[in-house]
């Protein structure tokens, strides 16, 4: 037993080495992407565009990607398994070459109607829709290498095509193709490792099409396509609400909040890789429970505290990172998206009986649910109040999920979370939250006053609400020999 949680958690450190990569190279080209996409509408070009690739791959996977998670243990066989493999590349990819050939023969006229800029994007939907497929190929393949556990196959290749792909795209940027120069590099960067990646794996296809295969994959992978769909609105559709309904400099600046909202992931990204198989393989011990109410209150209080010292400095973080003054106001929105993602990362914790359980499905409810308020209220909020309305319903949409998720969990297993604690904390630091933009857009002097201020009444509230004692802080310190020992 020993054994493979060792190996369990070595994988999983492993892996993290391409995902946490990734999302530093994607982080630092921030500055580059925003002073050369420097046109007004670029920024909200590019992001409805990703937005458009990101639900086209959920449309062309249809679940078959997590399918291939099950299957590659349940095959009968190694030949089995490459039957599944071949039958899941050749459905997604076909479903994908329909809709290329839809991009080539409509792409021109429907980029007409989505784009409301003066830039020419007559092929735009096109070249995103073929780099879509590569990565559709790629996507596979790399899960494909993830499950057979060829770790450094796995890092090298994933760093390549989204580390390649992005330095390609800044060549073109740089060379003032704009937005399409994003996808160009994309298709190439993307074009080039999915090649390599087939060659590689060319003897685990077998080329025959499986109706039993197939049925197995598609029937595994469709409903989890409306969880899909719900996550896709709860993190894409605020974009292109407020590039049509508020403004396209609105949407440009919501675009560079999200850019720069998104490095809240370096911290929260290797939690997530080290979560579940931590949260599974404690889950037999007799104080597991105790552990995930310490480990749900601790990543809520060290969450919340990074954004809040991150946003005292966050004005000439967010100059020096985007650089451009007409996008200047956007640091004060900064904050709520970070703490929308925190939000989203803590339904893991609150929701850890359902995944012991295997009641996933409860999960996929809440985000449906939460994904309509999502929707309805930013149609609602983004006409009256742009931004703002946008970045207040994904705080409000991911407080949903929690809730929705600590119910249902509290149901089947019960785990003491202080929640009544942490509502307090939370209504506390978004009182504290709420007083620091103020100041901020108003540029009051002094301002460091109030950050002083208000961390330490946030410092203090952690132990008044009881979320905390000094005894528990103790507690923790004392559980972290065991962890180590056996179990």
């Amino acid at each position: 037993m020993k054994h493979y949680l060792k190996r369990l958690f070595s994988d999983s450190a492993a892996f993290a080495i391409a995902t946490f990569g990734n999302k530093f190279v994607a982080a630092m080209l921030v500055p580059v992407y925003t002073r050369n996409l420097d046109e007004s509408g670029q920024l909200a070009d590019w992001g409805i565009t990703n937005n458009y690739t990101l639900i086209l791959t959920y449309l062309c996977l249809l679940g078959t990607d997590a399918a291939m998670a099950f299957y590659f243990y349940d095959a009968k066989d190694e030949k089995d398994r490459k039957i599944y493999l071949t039958n899941a590349v050749m459905f997604s990819t076909g479903i994908c070459l329909i809709f290329t050939f839809l991009a080539l023969i409509l792409g021109d006229k429907v980029a007409s109607l989505v784009y409301q800029t003066k830039h020419d994007y007559s092929s735009l939907l096109l070249i995103a829709t073929l780099a879509t497929l590569f990565a559709i190929i790629i996507q596979h393949l790399l899960g494909y290498a993830r499950y057979s556990r060829r770790v450094w196959l796995f890092n090298f290749f994933s760093m390549s095509y989204v580390i390649g792909s992005s330095l390609l795209s800044i060549v073109f940027v740089v060379m003032d193709k704009g937005v399409l120069g994003l996808f160009y590099g994309q298709l190439i960067g993307q074009g080039i490792v999915a090649v390599l990646l087939v060659i590689i794996f060319r003897h685990e296809f077998v080329l025959k099409p499986s109706k039993t295969h197939l049925h197995d994959l598609v029937r595994y992978g469709v409903p989890l396509l409306p969880t899909l769909v719900s996550f896709w609105v709860m993190t894409s559709v605020s974009q292109p609400i407020v590039y049509y309904l508020a403004s396209i400099h609105h949407a440009d600046i919501y675009a560079a909040c999200l850019r720069l909202a998104s490095m809240i992931v370096l911290i929260t990204a290797p939690f997530q890789l080290a979560w579940r198989p931590f949260s599974m393989s404690i889950k037999d011990r007799d104080d597991a429970k105790e552990l995930y109410g310490l480990v749900g209150r601790g990543l809520l209080v060290i969450g919340t505290f990074t954004i809040m010292l991150l946003t005292f400095f966050m004005k000439p973080f967010y100059q020096l990172f985007i650089g451009r003054p007409d996008l200047e106001t956007g640091y004060l929105y900064v904050w709520a998206l970070s703490l929308g993602t925190l939000f989203n990362v803590l339904h893991t914790v609150f929701g850890v009986g359902l995944l012991i359980k295997k009641q996933t499905q409860k999960i996929s409810r809440a985000f449906i649910i939460a994904a309509v308020i999502y929707l309805l209220g930013n149609i609602v909020l983004v006409p009256l109040y742009a931004i703002w309305g946008a970045v207040t319903m994904s705080v409000v949409a991911y407080f949903i999920v929690i809730i929705l998720v600590y119910i249902q969990n509290q149901k089947i297993y019960p785990v003491n979370f202080r929640f009544r604690s942490m509502m307090i904390y939370l209504l506390v630091y978004l009182i504290m939250m709420v007083g620091i933009t103020w100041i901020q857009a108003n540029h009051l002097s002094n301002q460091w006053i109030y950050y002083l201020l208000a961390f330490l009444i946030m410092a203090m509230t952690v132990f008044t609400s009881r979320l905390f004692s000094w005894q528990s802080l103790h507690r923790i310190g004392s559980f972290l020999p065991k962890l180590g020992g056996k179990r």
